[in-house]
């Protein structure tokens, strides 16, 4: 298996662990506990868009979140989520679920047609981070896969406190 395909079948399960996150409410996608920081909501916004802007910068592409989007969802047009105050976390509210799904599906698209032109080799390109540079593979094992992993965690744990289901959780069932 090349490092390629690794990392194409890992974001596929997390993709598709993402989408399944959107089934629910409103209410239970904006659930936030007592002392709790972020909503199902938030754990998607902030993916989503962590995810177009390393897009953007692996393909030199602007991304796809602009006003458009941002005034369809309610959701801010600027910022994704990092260095938020938990108070502004709380206030982040989907206006239209069914128009951030578009944007979603948007952004994994853009990710599998990258993915599915790429080679290894590719992947040891460096490219602009936060503090100074990072091969095109790190940017996406550790911001994509492992990142995103961690809120796949934080959506099951927000889930089970409103006693639904976990995200794929017939994943590997018969």
């Amino acid at each position: 298996m090349t490092t390629v395909s690794f990392i194409q079948r890992s974001l596929a399960f997390t993709h598709n662990a993402l989408i399944d996150a959107r089934n629910g409410t409103d209410e239970e996608l904006h659930f936030v506990p007592d002392r709790g920081s972020h909503s199902i909501v938030w754990c998607l916004w902030h993916t989503s868009r962590i995810e177009d802007l390393i897009l953007g910068r692996i393909t030199d592409k602007d991304p796809i979140w602009n006003q458009e989007w941002a005034d369809k969802t309610g959701l801010p047009v600027d910022g994704f989520g990092t260095g938020m105050t938990d108070e502004d976390a709380q206030q982040i509210r989907v206006s239209d679920m069914q128009v951030f799904s578009d944007y979603q599906d948007a952004v994994f698209e853009r990710t599998e047609t990258f993915l599915a032109n790429a080679t290894d080799e590719d992947l040891e390109r460096e490219i602009p981070a936060r503090k100074g540079t990072e091969t095109v593979g790190e940017a996406i094992s550790l911001h994509m896969m492992g990142h995103f992993n961690g809120h796949r965690g934080e959506i099951n744990t927000l889930r089970g406190m409103q006693g639904l289901p976990t995200v794929m959780a017939a994943q590997g069932t018969h």
